[in-house]
């Protein structure tokens, strides 16, 4: 992703400029409620769940209580697609829970969304001045990236299993474009089965352009895939969906999320 240069423009200007269609609240009118529905659960920003459980035996608890300190052995189940039987059986059991949230993060609502909720976090309403232009100058580039070639998807994990979730970060982290690409050790030369896609309505699938490990402002790992192909637009106003199709490094779980193209228009266009 390329950011514009051209000088530094404070936020709530700027977001007037960007967000001149209907389609988008100006950033100086958007609540937390709204910033956070944007982020969570909007059109941009899809959730999907896997569900597992880990077995504690009775005589590994008793073992465990009588040695003190060290805790009993856990065997963890295979995760369970959201709306899987949780079961109880015999054992002490405790539901795990891992939820991914994938946002359109080259959409502008997701990236206002962002930086309303720094604003919050920094009580940027007490700011004098001074301070709110200093941090409107640090979050000019952010609002300012240039997506015009790139559709950006953003993924992030929230879970109560702390190994799986230190795995997968560990995993993000170290990967690259070429490594997810070869995440499902295909032969040499061939994009594998589980390589990350984009998958539009008339172009079928379509490969991962680059890859951002997570970053420290908490966006998340990022999906690049481009907005064109040969010329043609990879999504169009008439298509229904666009979907992601991703196996996640780290945890094996497969993500199939899918947007739709009617709640992204904005002004006879999709905005994402």
């Amino acid at each position: 992703m390329q950011m514009l240069v051209s000088g530094v423009v404070p936020i709530l200007f700027l977001a007037l400029i960007l967000a001149e269609s209907p389609c988008n609240d100006p950033l100086h009118r958007l609540k937390d409620k709204e910033a956070k529905k944007i982020l969570a659960d909007s059109p941009w920003s899809k959730t999907t769940i896997f569900l597992g459980s880990t077995r504690i035996s009775a005589l590994d608890q008793e073992a465990a209580a009588m040695k003190g300190n060290e805790g009993p052995r856990g065997v963890i189940d295979a995760a369970r697609g959201y709306g899987g039987d949780k079961g109880s059986g015999i054992h002490g059991e405790k539901e795990l829970h891992y939820t991914y949230t994938c946002r359109l993060y080259s959409a502008l609502p997701v990236r206002q969304a962002y930086v309303r909720m720094w604003q919050t976090r920094s009580k940027y309403d007490n700011f004098s001045p001074e301070q709110q232009r200093l941090f409107d100058d640090r979050v000019s580039p952010f609002l300012r990236a240039d997506t015009s070639k790139e559709i950006v998807v953003s993924i992030e994990l929230q879970s109560n299993d702390r190994r799986t979730l230190m795995e997968v970060g560990r995993r993000l982290r170290e990967a690259t474009r070429e490594t997810l690409r070869e995440n499902a050790g295909s032969p040499t030369g061939e994009i594998p089965e589980q390589a990350p896609y984009l998958i539009s309505d008339h172009l079928g699938r379509v490969s991962l352009k680059a890859y951002y490990p997570p970053s420290e402002d908490g966006t998340g790992a990022k999906l690049v895939f481009p907005r064109e192909i040969d010329g043609e637009p990879v999504v169009l106003p008439k298509d229904k969906e666009v979907k992601l199709e991703f196996l996640v490094p780290g945890s094996g779980h497969k993500l199939y999320i899918a947007w739709k193209i009617e709640d992204l228009m904005c002004d006879g266009q999709p905005l994402l």
